[in-house]
């Protein structure tokens, strides 16, 4: 199975070497990048996963000094598998530890009505409180996609400040999130990054990110500039 996949990757990456020099740089990994795209990396992942189990991709998951591309390949197939809830998370669990890049994190997770169960919720939940930077980040991606709706949005924010870990990625993630929960929840988001417990900078970059928007009103955008001013 290991040499199968590892031999579609590389089949996958051929000609790609000015492209895995640039993706090396823009996903910051120390991983090597064998130049695999990602909408390769996504339709290897929807042909294999079916025919893949449990087991299958827990082994694929045990290789030591794989590349970028394949870790990620991994995390796609954990996606697409046709397991239920509490096994993906099990395989999500195993995944995590291999990440060392946001985009291990922010492309593997996915909007969809299966990741917005509750089992789902509180796994996002538990992983806002572990020591590793991209699990955290884990955690707030999962609840910026899936539960940024009126059932949770007061839950979130609430999960939200108690996050201990203030690693650059977990702090760029707030800023993501809080950005986008201000499209629905204007006064409320704003409200929250002005009530004081958010650190300055995590602040400041939710309102760049809000101002480099197109998705609020002149008089929304009005309030963000004073505000980000005030800060």
């Amino acid at each position: 199975m290991h040499d199968r996949v590892t031999a579609q990757l590389t089949n996958l990456a051929q000609g790609n070497e000015s492209y895995a020099a640039f993706n090396q740089r823009i996903v910051n990994t120390k991983l090597p990048v064998i130049g695999v795209r990602v909408p390769d990396l996504r339709r290897l992942a929807r042909r294999l996963a079916p025919d893949m189990s449990a087991a299958d991709i827990s082994e694929l998951l045990t290789a030591q000094n794989e590349s970028f591309d394949y870790v990620l390949l991994c995390g796609l197939l954990i996606t697409h598998a046709r397991l239920d809830d509490q096994t993906t998370i099990d395989l999500t669990k195993q995944y995590l530890p291999h990440v060392d890049s946001w985009a291990h994190i922010d492309i593997f997770v996915e909007k969809k009505r299966r990741f917005a169960g509750e089992v789902w919720r509180d796994f996002a939940l538990e992983c806002l409180q572990s020591e590793a930077e991209f699990t955290v980040r884990y955690g707030i991606i999962s609840l910026m996609t899936n539960f940024l709706d009126e059932a949770h949005i007061d839950q979130v924010f609430a999960a939200l400040r108690g996050i201990k870990h203030d690693g650059y990625y977990v702090k760029m993630a707030l800023a993501w999130l809080y950005a986008t929960a201000a499209v629905n929840f204007f006064e409320l988001t704003l409200a929250e990054l002005e009530n004081g417990h958010i650190d300055a900078w995590t602040r400041n970059k939710a309102y760049q990110k809000m101002r480099e928007s197109r998705r609020f009103t002149p008089e929304q955008q009005a309030v963000i500039l004073k505000n980000k001013q005030a800060g």
